[in-house]
């Protein structure tokens, strides 16, 4: 068999090679080795992984073979393999591999040690070790590299290594490093551990590699020399380029790359466009040549967004994707780029081997959890959690006390993922006699949030969980609009958001003789979010919207071009007047505002009035499952009424200042309902059994109509004249 890949092995004492005749086989074998930090079972054996750093830090040289001796240059011809092939070390239960990236980086390639706060060697950890594996996987298999993980675990001097490796040992190879800040990456950042790397490796190994240019941001190996009269270059010539992306997105990420490093992944709102433009450079045809990878800890919920997008959806993203229980709190299983909790290699957690102490680790955090709950503030307490997860919701979750019941939106929007809520996509149009009509949709809601400049089409599609009753009485439904000021933009990422909301009904029925009664439970029934290059046509939208539920519409009239269309198209009856919006009289807001129509979002409005009812609607509790006994095993809270994922996912993320186009709308509309509901009740609808419809069909012989009191004066009966809820409506 020819082999094309050689592994030195360590066999129970005993230096050999192992031949793998494919990368395939070679992947697939790695693959049964890699495992989780707690599980790799390191022991005795485990002393040999940086043998050779123990040495140096014995003798204060690595070998006793006189200089360019035949022990000597086979010493070091020994140790460049092992440094470029990685190693197998095998006992008598175990099999172990050490990557090529972290043999060098445990012995050759010294750290500050925060530990003994001294210059030194990397000690064996599992948490490392499996990093170290995850990535030369991620290459085997073609793939990009995602990790994100907690603070304090030596990524950036890591992957300053995997740099100088192959800077050392291969022929032309263009390395780059990047960052969103200069200062991540130049003679203060990573840039720093390079240096230390190469005045070591040059002083005390047989590796000797000058620099040429050997400036900060930039390094050539090569060196001139004379060869007779002539200047000439002599080296490997690969380079390792460093950039930032403080002014563009995509400076310097042009050309070939084998390895693109992108330091403090976290917190570098452009990397996923810089990602995007890299990938070629990284490929030839379909082929991938090279690998982006992204290693960083969260930073600002608003800087860590392309971080958590390859984190989450790896497959889509070209990342290497592992199975893993640590998602959220719940051990929910699934797949996502590499994420390397707290209670990896957390310190003093970690055995005299290197294996990670997972589950006392665990108790250890849970127990300075209820320490800083009660000693610091809740914002505090969340970014702390969020520099040092145990799972991956940790580490995305905010980092101040949400408004909301956060615990009811991610079950509620685990629930929608769940495909619990059926819905329709669909489009509304005028057909050739101008009466509404519906049709399917080919296109698919706006799910992203916030929306990226980028997105062309912004028009979404119109997502309905319940069609409008036939011929709706007006009142059965309430619209709420948060509307735009143009069309085509690229200078504002507002959209256009509609809510309809199907109002509580009281269901009588008579079964068996008996009167029985229920609520027909509010909800959310359809949903757009979007706008139209032409404003007149996200105006129609809307239109459409409105007169197909009969929807008694309240308009955020900030913007008044939307209630000028209405006007123009003599449907202003469709819109609330400010004098009916009882929020606005209970706190004497917009007194100013001379609107007939909508209501004006200023002032504290929306964050000390508003909000506080969409809290509420969340929270209430609109069922119960009881026990025989009368214990209640189940509670069903409002929030179940909003099948409408992105507003779940506004929720989760709201926070002053961010624009929440789609909860604006909704707290509007939730306040505007419930203080309709308390002022006018339930509607009422009757459902009559076969027996009292066979009946009705009697109803024609009579005489007087069975409603002629509706709308009229008074009559002999002394009725009174009932009160008209619509009366002005225009």
């Amino acid at each position: 068999m020819n082999s094309i890949i050689e592994i030195p092995t360590w066999d129970n004492g005993v230096w050999t090679i192992t031949e793998f005749s494919s990368r395939e086989e070679w992947r697939s074998y790695l693959l049964t080795l890699f495992k989780e930090p707690g599980q790799y079972n390191f022991n005795e054996t485990s002393l040999l992984f940086n043998k050779e750093a123990t040495t140096f830090n014995k003798l204060g040289f690595y070998t006793v073979a006189p200089f360019k001796s035949k022990d000597y240059i086979y010493y070091w011809d020994d140790q460049k393999k092992k440094c470029r092939n990685g190693v197998l070390y095998k006992d008598q239960t175990n099999v172990w591999y050490l990557s090529r990236d972290y043999y060098m980086w445990l012995n050759f390639l010294p750290i500050y040690d925060k530990e003994e706060k001294r210059f030194g060697f990397a000690k064996v950890r599992d948490a490392q070790y499996h990093m170290a594996l995850y990535e030369i996987l991620a290459e085997l298999y073609y793939k990009h590299v995602a990790i994100l993980k907690k603070r304090q675990i030596a990524s950036s001097y890591f992957h300053a290594g995997k740099l100088i490796n192959s800077l050392w040992f291969e022929e032309g190879v263009t390395l780059k490093i990047g960052a969103s800040l200069k200062d991540y990456i130049n003679d203060k950042g990573t840039w720093k551990f390079l240096d230390e790397y190469a005045s070591f490796l040059n002083e005390h190994t047989a590796w000797y590699r000058p620099m040429n240019p050997d400036k900060v941001m930039l390094w050539q190996q090569k060196i001139e020399v004379r060869k007779g009269n002539k200047k000439t270059e002599v080296g490997l010539k690969g380079t390792i380029q460093g950039m930032s992306f403080e002014k563009s997105a995509t400076a310097g990420v042009g050309g070939p790359c084998q390895y693109f490093f992108h330091e403090e992944a976290g917190i570098a709102p452009k990397m996923g466009e810089t990602y995007e433009y890299l990938r070629p450079a990284l490929q030839s045809g379909m082929v991938t040549t090279g690998v982006f990878i992204a290693a960083g800890s969260v930073g600002d919920l608003d800087q860590c967004e392309p971080l958590k997008n390859l984190i989450m959806n790896p497959e889509a993203n070209d990342i290497f994707a592992v199975e893993t229980n640590l998602l959220d709190s719940k051990g929910t299983i699934g797949t996502a780029g590499l994420f390397i909790p707290e209670q990896w290699s957390m310190m003093p957690y970690v055995d005299k081997y290197g294996n990670s102490l997972v589950e006392t680790a665990l108790e250890a955090i849970k127990e300075e959890r209820i320490k800083w709950k009660k000693e610091i503030e809740p914002d505090k307490y969340q970014l702390r959690i969020s520099q040092k997860p145990t799972n991956i919701e940790e580490a995305f979750a905010f980092r101040r006390e949400s408004v909301f019941s956060v615990h009811l939106l991610a079950a509620q929007l685990r629930r929608i993922e769940d495909k619990e809520y059926a819905y329709e996509l669909l489009e509304l149009y005028r057909d050739e006699h101008s009466n509404l009509a519906v049709k399917d949709s080919n296109k698919l809601p706006i799910n992203e949030f916030p929306i990226s400049k980028k997105t062309e089409d912004k028009t979404g599609c119109l997502v309905v969980w319940e069609r409008p009753k036939k011929d709706p009485t007006f009142g059965m439904y309430y619209a709420s609009i948060d509307p735009v000021s143009e069309g085509k933009t690229t200078t504002s990422d507002s959209l256009c958001s509609i809510f309809v909301y199907k109002a509580p009904v009281e269901v009588s029925r008579e079964e068996g003789g008996e009167q029985k009664t229920h609520i027909e439970q509010d909800r959310i029934v359809a949903a757009w979010c979007g706008r139209f290059d032409d404003i007149k046509k996200t105006h129609e939208r809307l239109e459409l919207i409105i007169e197909w539920y009969n929807a008694w519409t309240l308009v955020e009239n900030n913007v008044s071009l939307f209630i000028q269309y209405m006007i123009s198209q003599r449907k202003q009856r469709y819109l609330v007047t400010k004098d009916q919006i009882l929020f606005l009289k209970d706190i004497g807001s917009n007194a100013s505002v001379y609107q007939q129509y909508g209501w004006r979002n200023t002032g504290t409005l929306f964050k000390a009035h508003l909000l506080s009812y969409a809290i509420e609607f969340l929270r209430e509790e609109i069922d119960h499952d009881y026990k025989t006994d009368g214990t209640v095993v189940k509670t069903t809270y409002g929030v179940s009424r909003i099948p409408d994922p992105m507003l779940i996912k506004e929720m989760l993320a709201y926070r002053e200042g961010l624009n929440v186009d789609r909860l604006v709308a909704f707290t509007a509309l939730v306040a505007f309902a419930k203080i309709q509901q308390s002022n006018r009740g339930y509607l009422k609808r009757r459902e009559l059994n076969p027996e009292s419809l066979d009946k009705s069909k009697d109803l024609y012989k009579l005489k007087v109509g069975a409603f002629r009191h509706i709308g009229k004066s008074g009559s002999s009966s002394n009725m009174q004249r009932p009160k008209q809820a619509f009366r002005n409506l225009k």
